[in-house]
């Protein structure tokens, strides 16, 4: 059973859309030669984009460069009006939005979360400051391990991602009326507890320290999480559609996994980011913010979590993979092959949504990797 099957949707927010919608032009190019382009990784050889595309079941993938659609690949039968579900790159929305409130000084980077949130002062998170939280380095008693879903609760004191799930809303059969089995994300993340190393030291990434990001950000700027995405982000962009946000049975969005949209409108997020946050006269995200995660985190850092140690020369910042090298693209994935890829300066923009049975694949990531370099190379010669 894939984890996608799991989640389910209990309840549902909407997010508007807002103004005209931005036109994506297509450009010139040979769309076929796009798709067929080299793709090479060491340990798997030589592929193609659309062999990629296929190998991974996407539904559609979007490459946009200089403002202009330069491949619309769609899988046979698909729809591109069809939303489809993020996964983690819902992440990416929420870690722009807490950069924005840290950048103006709503939120403070360095503040710890047990003083800012009273519900965690007795967790694992209370001593972690609100960056360590942004970049994915609080340690804390929970393993992110896809394996577990479906699996009844945890007895011991490491949580894993069986019991996120049952924080989201799924049954399996629980007795109701067992109040030790925490149902909602808030409750799930005061019941976490602290790990064994010290935070800011190890990359961990964990979808519930996204949904403690978004009650900071909550907290900080007195807008809920679906209200702070609506008007920060998604009625800004020029996207065609409303959002759709998952929320768990108390009402609380899913800020790590929920949101869902269609692959242009996932393009057109990415479009504003590569043309340094601004659509028309609306700067939507500062630049500044732009240049801090293009920076990166700590590489060392991210090597020392070790999950993700094949991802050489890798950084995570304020909820967003950092490729590293010299054009310091911006990158969101998300689990069954989702994926966002943004180089400002190529003016590329890649936005995929995929439906493979693996919610995590070591191959799926280096070769949407490779894919993505390999389309920005190549966009060196599009006119």
């Amino acid at each position: 059973m894939e984890v996608g099957e799991l989640v389910g949707d209990a309840k549902l927010e909407s997010v508007a859309r807002g103004g005209t919608t931005r036109d994506l032009p297509s450009s010139d190019l040979d769309q076929g030669a796009i798709a067929a382009l080299a793709v090479h990784t060491d340990a798997w050889g030589e592929t193609t984009v659309e062999e990629i595309l296929h190998r991974f079941e996407s539904h559609g993938l979007v490459v946009v460069h200089r403002g202009r659609v330069a491949l619309d690949w769609l899988a046979s039968g698909a729809d591109p009006s069809h939303r489809h579900r993020c996964y983690s790159v819902t992440k990416s929305f929420t870690g722009t939005l807490a950069a924005m409130a840290m950048a103006d000084g709503r939120l403070d980077r360095s503040a710890r979360v047990g003083d800012l949130i009273q519900a965690l002062a007795a967790s694992g998170f209370a001593d972690a400051t609100v960056g360590d939280v942004a970049d994915m380095t609080v340690s804390m008693g929970y393993d992110e391990d896809y394996g577990d879903a479906g699996e009844a609760p945890t007895t011991g004191d490491l949580l894993g991602f069986g019991d996120y799930l049952i924080a989201l809303g799924l049954d399996l059969g629980l007795d109701p009326e067992d109040a030790a089995v925490p149902r909602t994300i808030r409750s799930f993340a005061a019941s976490i507890g602290a790990g064994g190393d010290a935070h800011g030291d190890i990359f961990s990434y964990a979808t519930p320290v996204t949904d403690v990001l978004a009650w900071l950000l909550e907290e900080a700027t007195g807008q809920t999480y679906g209200d702070a995405l609506g008007q920060g982000i998604w009625s800004r962009i020029g996207a065609d559609q409303d959002a759709t946000l998952s929320l768990d049975l108390a009402g609380t969005p899913v800020a790590g996994g929920g949101l869902v949209i269609t692959t242009h409108d996932l393009a057109r997020f990415g479009l504003v980011l590569a043309e340094g946050g601004r659509i028309g006269d609306d700067q939507v995200v500062p630049v500044e913010v732009i240049e801090s995660i293009r920076d990166g985190g700590d590489p060392e850092v991210f090597q020392r979590g070790g999950t993700y140690g094949y991802l050489a020369g890798y950084s995570y910042r304020d909820q967003w993979w950092l490729p590293g090298g010299a054009g310091r693209p911006l990158s969101a994935w998300g689990i069954h092959g989702q994926l966002l890829w943004v180089d400002p300066d190529a003016q590329l923009v890649v936005a995929c949504h995929s439906g493979g049975p693996e919610p995590d694949s070591q191959r799926r990531d280096l070769e949407h990797d490779a894919m993505c370099r390999a389309l920005t190379v190549a966009s060196l010669d599009w006119d």
